[in-house]
């Protein structure tokens, strides 16, 4: 990012805080649909190409040059201004300058999003406008008869099934708010809070460092709503404690990566894909936090697990000193709670929208933060703007993101490839249930190794989530299968941001660090099959469940992460044989499909990992009983 000083770092900053207060007024004040979303993305034109240079290394002369890229940006904004309505109605027959300043709004958006996200993920999106233009030439099962340049940008221009689309819509409406609710309350100091809330609860044990490591990254992630942001927050801090307990730099940088990304699950703010997930079912948003919270409880469950067991096996040293206890942390900073109550309480008591709560949010933190000792954390009306201008810097990507996958998903609206490809999973899946469900996850793993958590869950979701409501899995279950398998994709190698993020503070091996990423998340991968294999296991969203099936779909979900974390790190009081270990994680896999429950098939399961466990606990006590005697 180019650095500014004087009247340009003012200029730059005014931009910044009125992309904020752009979606700051229309959460306060109703703003038609066209307006609020060009409007946001002329704000996307102009702070891209004036922020983001060509190449990283550009001189000073290229600051011109993209100067009137912005300018050309926003113009192609406000020509749909000329006259809204005529302009919307030609959609279907582009005029010249239509034509003309559609394709300079695309090819505009392309080269932000080349500068910005990736090159790889640029490309994704050129292939998908290839494919509007030219479907009459691919095969025969994805073909269709190909577009005309104005028929393809009438639509990703012209109407809001494009640029202007879903993904759009919930930039400017929703992350853009709690985006910015994040660096409020990380202004205000909440990050020293939550840091030293999980190193008073980690304890003194050998697995106490490990713990402490995914406990920082959950309650800091909540917050922050991103992986990698949560993955260099937590690594310097935890990387010194990790080191004198006897991680190595990959193990470390690993594991920190493993918690880090489960921040994108995490309430209350999680990551972008979780309010398409609200539009696109058209539901609450307290609707998908509560149906995130026991999947993600599971997926920091089954590291933990994988944590403890690991420091029992190479006997890991405790940490030094008692840190400061829960109740000395929460007296003199737990009034940084307050802005998630009032956030929660806008939503369910008062049952307000996100933006509301998200306004809530901001405003008590800016109340609350005037509680602090330190008054470099009070939000006087100067630290309130450097909130903001700090919320668009990290707003930016993920908007620029959400514009380019909008042309993505216009794709899908306009050829219909995703009942296509929803086709072609059907008739692979056999119509089985399991099937469909492995596919899907091999789908998101290979979308995802070259596209971001977001961008993979809206190209997976349009593909996938018809194909397994077809076969009997609800829609709400399909649409948080697809996106937790998106997550669980950026830790899967061969690539993986957040890995080589944290290898690079560790000074491990990227490669190295991303398998240990692998290995620690391993137990999180079945947990999407516990909640749409069965219909037990949908209870865990607690979507119209009962208690006797949520009860039994927990126990089922706690056994099985238990003996496949058991299976891969091979220890339990002693080294497991590779027999033992397989079997393990093969009984654990048999309760995705038959969850416990007063049936011989929902007991063999448990009964058999039960059993398995018993014994070698037993083996290994005697062996250890023999070693003490003849010692």
């Amino acid at each position: 990012m180019r650095e500014f000083q004087g009247k340009a770092a003012l200029a730059v900053g005014a931009l910044y805080i009125g992309f904020v207060g752009w979606s700051v007024y229309g959460a306060i004040w109703p703003v038609e649909t066209y307006i609020f979303r060009m409007v946001h993305m002329g704000f996307i034109y102009a702070l891209a190409f004036c922020v983001y240079p060509v190449r990283p290394n550009a001189g000073r002369w290229a600051v011109w040059p993209d100067l009137l890229l912005a300018l050309l940006g926003i113009a192609s904004i406000a020509y749909s201004f000329i006259d809204m309505d005529q302009f919307i109605r030609r959609s279907t027959l582009p005029e010249p300058l239509d034509l003309l300043f559609g394709i300079v709004a695309v090819v505009l958006l392309l080269e932000i999003s080349r500068r910005i996200v990736d090159n790889t993920f640029t490309l994704v999106v050129v292939g998908f406008l290839l494919y509007t233009l030219f479907g009459n030439y691919f095969p025969d099962i994805i073909s269709h008869k190909g577009y005309d340049l104005d028929r393809i940008v009438g639509h990703m221009y012209m109407t809001l099934e494009g640029i202007f689309g879903v993904p759009l819509s919930v930039s400017v409406s929703f992350v853009m708010l709690f985006v910015v609710y994040g660096t409020f309350m990380d202004v205000a100091g909440a990050g020293g809070f939550w840091l030293d809330l999980s190193l008073a609860t980690m304890g003194r044990k050998s697995a106490s460092a490990g713990r402490g490591a995914v406990i920082t990254s959950a309650l800091l992630g909540g917050p922050q709503g991103s992986g990698v942001a949560t993955t260099m927050s937590v690594t310097p801090i935890m990387w010194p404690i990790l080191q004198k307990a006897g991680y190595s730099p990959n193990m470390a940088a690993g594991l920190i990566a493993t918690g880090g990304i489960g921040a994108v699950l995490s309430p209350p703010l999680m990551g972008a894909a979780a309010f398409l997930i609200m539009q696109f079912l058209n539901i609450s948003f307290w609707e998908v936090l509560v149906m995130v919270t026991v999947p993600t409880l599971l997926y920091y469950i089954g590291t933990l697990f994988m944590v403890e067991l690991e420091a029992r096996k190479y006997r890991f040293i405790p940490p030094d000193a008692e840190a400061k206890t829960v109740r000395r942390v929460m007296l003199t900073k737990g009034y940084h709670l307050v802005s998630i109550v009032v956030l929660v309480l806008i939503l369910v008591v008062f049952n307000k929208s996100p933006e509301y709560a998200a306004l809530g949010a901001i405003g008590a933190t800016i109340l609350t933060s005037f509680l602090s000792r330190d008054r470099n954390e009070w939000l006087t009306p100067a630290r309130i703007a450097v909130a903001m201008i700090e919320g668009a810097k990290n707003m930016l990507p993920v908007a620029v993101l959400l514009a380019a996958a909008g042309l993505i998903v216009g794709t899908f609206t306009l050829t219909g490839l995703g009942l296509k490809v929803s086709s072609i999973i059907m008739s692979v899946s056999g119509g089985s249930v399991l099937a469909a469900l492995l596919l899907s996850l091999v789908a998101s793993m290979l979308i995802g190794l070259s596209l971001p958590i977001t961008a993979t869950y809206i190209m997976t979701v349009v593909m996938v989530a018809p194909a397994l409501v077809k076969i009997g899995v609800p829609m709400h279950v399909a649409h948080l299968l697809v996106f937790y398998f998106a997550v669980l994709s950026e830790v899967s190698p061969p690539v993986g941001l957040s890995p080589c993020a944290a290898a690079a503070v560790t000074g491990g091996n990227p490669f190295g660090s991303m398998m240990q990423a692998w290995k620690y998340s391993l137990p999180a991968f079945l947990v999407p099959f516990y909640f749409s294999a069965t219909a037990v296991g949908g209870s865990l969203l607690i979507v119209g469940a009962n208690w006797v099936d949520f009860i039994l779909a927990t126990a089922t979900s706690l056994c099985s992460l238990f003996f496949v974390a058991v299976g891969i790190i091979g220890y339990m009081r002693g080294e497991l044989s590779l027999v033992e270990r397989v079997l393990l994680i093969v009984v654990a896999c048999a309760l995705v499909v038959a969850p416990i429950g007063f049936s011989l098939p929902g007991l063999m399961p448990l009964a058999a990992g039960v059993a398995m466990i018993l014994y070698h606990v037993r083996a290994a006590g005697c062996t250890e009983g023999e070693t003490r005697v003849r010692a």
